[in-house]
């Protein structure tokens, strides 16, 4: 299968949520071992982060014309969540069809590694998720700013869930 990997943010002055960890450095860590896994099992990546971007709506546009020009099948945008440091918990966001049944297993096996289980939400308001012309799902792993989350977050354990979840 081909496969975008939207590394989320990571194009300032796109650079995403801190908190007791950095979106981008979770991001970074869990997106590397994903793409490892990916590649091990035979897929096609067209990676979707670009560079030298003016602004958060022109970083959006390139990898969304990424995806869509490279015409992959299913389209995985990663990120973490941030909000008051009480927040906690696992959720996608899709629009129906293929994207919601791939979610719906994500938040699921993230899940099982002891997350809440927040559920997948329309998708249909983010930007990456309406305009690819493929499948797609936004992944919020966990929240950055969570005690309860950053104590039970471990990288490789939430790449294999997402990974079991779209191979």
């Amino acid at each position: 299968m081909k496969i975008a990997i939207d590394l989320g943010h990571g194009c300032p002055p796109d650079s995403g949520a801190v908190g007791i960890r950095t979106e981008e450095e979770m991001i970074n860590a869990v997106g590397r071992k994903l793409i490892d896994l990916l590649k091990g099992e035979g897929h096609e990546l067209v990676l979707c982060r670009p560079s030298g971007c003016g602004s958060v709506g022109q970083s959006l546009r390139r990898r969304v014309k990424t995806a869509n020009d490279a015409k992959v099948d299913f389209y995985v945008s990663l990120h973490f969540n941030a909000f008051n440091g009480k927040a906690n918990g696992t959720e996608c966001f899709a629009i129906g069809g293929v994207g919601r049944a791939v979610a719906e297993k994500v938040v699921g096996n993230i899940a099982r590694l002891g997350f809440v289980n927040r559920g997948v939400k329309d998708g249909s308001r983010l930007f990456v998720v309406r305009n690819t012309s493929m499948p797609a799902i936004l992944v919020e792993g966990c929240f950055c700013d969570s005690p309860a989350d950053i104590a039970i977050y471990e990288p490789e354990s939430m790449a294999h869930a997402i990974f079991e979840a779209i191979s």
